[in-house]
């Protein structure tokens, strides 16, 4: 199991093998999808590889819709 802490201003350090299984680096920026089942985090591919990928941009595209079905699910979290 992973962990990293929380610090006062709300920010956190994803664990390495977290990053390493995303892909990410430093200046890279993640996507926090909430629902029913839980959080999942997302690397934010560039505008430029997504639009070049038809594959790619349909599954952003079906992401964007999830968000917008549920950005009302963290006020009935609370």
């Amino acid at each position: 199991m992973l962990e990293s802490k929380v610090f006062t201003n709300g920010s956190t350090t994803p664990p390495k093998p977290v990053r390493d299984a995303l892909g990410i680096k430093a200046g890279d920026r993640v996507r926090y999808v909430i629902s029913e089942k839980g959080v999942q985090v997302f690397k934010i591919l560039s505008e430029k590889v997504v639009a070049d990928e038809p594959a790619l941009c349909e599954a952003r595209e079906a992401a964007e819709k999830v968000l917008d079905e549920n950005r009302s699910l963290p006020r009935k979290l609370k």
